[in-house]
């Protein structure tokens, strides 16, 4: 004999499928996630893109108070530019994309990225992280999300990652690791003596 669904069950059941997310919106955040993660570039290039248009806006707006000046006899009170102040307030926060590409070169390895890779190395191999110190680094572009090492039984997105080789050595011994541009994904790619 069959029990008939109650209309208490059914309704959980609604409630349930309800609660589901949406796949197509799940793969869209995740997908913009794993961009911003592994194409740091392009946050790069848009924060120099608004510290360019804060320089266009200062450059207008000078413009236009002089313009103001010369059709006017009586004096023109200083207005506030609330784009050019919103974009004061992005560009010089603490740690602001924009501020730390203007400090540091671009082919110059990031004191954060040395820092984790040093930490890294160090709490690999019980050596002092101020004993490790790194002797090389260049840019480069790594085939996949694995930086070109791929395990055996190892997955790899098939994606351009932009990082860093980094050469480390505590004076008698040598490691070379890969990492993406932030640091915060690395590999080691051999240890010589």
């Amino acid at each position: 004999m069959m029990k008939p669904i109650s209309k208490n069950n059914s309704q959980n059941n609604q409630n349930r499928e309800e609660k589901q997310p949406n796949p197509l919106i799940l793969a869209l955040v995740l997908t913009g996630i794993l961009a911003c993660e592994m194409y740091p570039a392009l946050r790069d290039t848009a924060a120099a893109n608004a510290g360019a248009l804060k320089y266009s806006l200062a450059q207008l707006e000078s413009q236009q108070q002089q313009t103001a000046q010369q059709f006017s006899s009586a004096a023109v009170p200083p207005k506030i530019s609330y784009s050019v102040f919103a974009l004061n307030s992005l560009t010089s926060e603490p740690g602001n994309l924009a501020e730390g590409t203007r400090q540091n070169p671009p082919n110059q390895l990031p004191a954060t990225v040395a820092a984790a890779i040093r930490r890294e190395l160090s709490r690999s191999t019980g050596i002092a992280a101020d004993k490790l110190k790194v002797t090389e680094s260049s840019r480069k572009s790594w085939s996949d999300t694995c930086l070109g090492l791929r395990k055996a039984d190892e997955i790899c997105g098939q994606m351009i990652v932009e990082g860093w080789r980094v050469v480390v050595s505590d004076g008698s011994q040598i490691w070379v690791y890969r990492t993406n541009a932030r640091g915060n994904i690395w590999r080691l790619e051999k240890k010589a003596s």
